[in-house]
This record gives structure tokens, C-alpha cells and sequence, in this order.
């Protein structure tokens, strides 16, 4: 076992799980994380959470390094369950180094209703890149799952999965956790908003124009 390659990598994964956790984003062992690790030998390789293990127990030892086929390397552990849903965004998304993914209240609350959440504060689409659209569909643990998430996440940061609960990805594990929380506030501001009489989406040229500084800060520019 490589107790101790990536061991960077493995601590960041194991703060942001503590964090993710004392926030209440993810409990017991709900939810995970993962990064896209240097290529090596010509290998693609991700470092993620493991399956059923709880995160007062996690430590980075407990994390496990995949090759593209999920198939653990050097180690004898088993990765996430989610670990298709992970491995299908980063094959789907050149731009994206980490995935954050979480059972929080609110966000669970719209993916149980299947509502998106449109644009409706500016920095939702600035950090996001516009609505927040639901997944069909998909048993955990599946390739239905992970293509109806690749799918239903474009070239967004944030995605929900229907009956289940919220992806975040990005860049850098750092902006994946940000995004997770905003995903969290944001679709507690809907909730509420909609229980008020109903959220009022921004205007199409702000979101347009918010869009287009998204599309730029992400290397995207031109995929709309």
C-alpha cells in the first residue's frame, strides 16, 4: 500500500471532508470527493473517498488511487460507489480536477422535487455558469447514473441528481468546495423564495452577459 504517495492531495481531500462535514453538507459516510491526479506512465489517475467508510474514521491513508478503469492501484481498498458518476465527469470535462459531491438539505430537497434552479442571484451564473439543472434518473452507483449527471451537467459546475443529491466540480478542489456551498445557499434562497410567492429569475441580458464571463474565466469561451 502507498501510504504515502500523493500525500498533499490526500490531506486536502480528507480537510475538505471535515469541512463538507461540519457544515452538514454530508453525514456518516454520504456523499465523497475526488481529484484528477498527474498522469503517470501514461495512466489516467483520481484520488477518491472509499465506499462505506465513515468520515470520523477517514484518514489519508483510507483514500484510494484509481486508474481509468476505477481498478485501485497499489492499494487494496474500494473506492466510492459514486466512483463512475466521478470518473464520467472528468472524461466528459478537460477542465475539471475535482468533484465534490454531497446530500446537503436544500440542494436534496430540489433534486427529491426535481426542480432546477434557474438564474436567479449573479453570482450563480458567474461561479456556476448559469441554472442548475437535475439528472435523471439513475440507480446509485450506475453508468445510468453517471451519464444522466455528465449529461445533465454540460459545462456547468454544479449539478443535481434526481432523488439523491448534488455534484460540484471544477478546477481545483478549493473552487469545487465553494461551489458546493453556493449550490447549498443558493437552493435555500429558492426554497424559501418560492414558499414567498415565487423566485424572480434574473433578467436574460444579465444572465447572458453573466454567462459570457463564466464561458471566459473557464477557458470556455465559445462552447455556447
Amino acid at each position: 500500500m502507498q501510504q504515502h504517495s500523493y500525500q498533499s492531495d490526500r490531506e486536502s481531500i480528507v480537510q475538505a471532508i471535515r469541512e463538507l462535514d461540519s457544515r452538514g453538507l454530508v453525514s456518516g459516510s454520504s456523499g465523497n470527493v475526488s481529484l484528477r491526479l498527474p498522469v503517470e506512465g501514461g495512466q489516467d489517475r483520481y484520488l477518491i473517498t472509499p465506499a462505506g467508510v465513515t468520515y470520523d474514521r477517514l484518514d489519508e491513508d483510507g483514500l484510494v488511487v484509481v486508474d481509468s478503469e476505477l481498478e485501485p492501484i497499489g492499494e487494496e481498498l474500494v473506492p466510492s460507489t459514486e466512483s463512475l458518476l466521478h470518473l464520467g465527469i472528468y472524461q466528459s470535462r478537460p477542465d475539471i480536477n475535482a468533484v465534490v459531491h454531497t446530500h446537503s438539505l436544500y440542494a436534496s430537497i430540489a433534486a427529491v422535487t426535481s426542480t432546477h434552479i434557474p438564474p436567479i442571484v449573479d453570482e450563480m451564473v458567474v461561479y456556476i455558469g448559469g441554472s442548475i439543472e437535475v439528472a435523471d434518473y439513475g440507480f446509485p452507483g450506475t453508468s445510468e447514473l453517471a451519464a444522466a449527471g455528465v449529461e445533465a451537467l454540460g459545462d456547468r459546475r454544479a449539478v443535481l441528481l434526481r432523488n439523491h443529491g448534488m455534484c460540484a466540480a471544477a478546477p481545483t478542489l478549493h473552487e469545487a468546495m465553494r461551489i458546493a456551498v453556493l449550490v447549498e445557499r443558493i437552493a435555500q434562497i429558492y426554497v424559501q423564495a418560492e414558499m414567498m410567492g415565487g423566485a424572480v429569475e434574473l433578467p436574460d441580458y444579465a444572465a447572458e452577459t453573466e454567462r459570457q464571463v463564466y464561458l471566459m474565466r473557464s477557458g470556455l469561451a465559445g462552447s455556447d
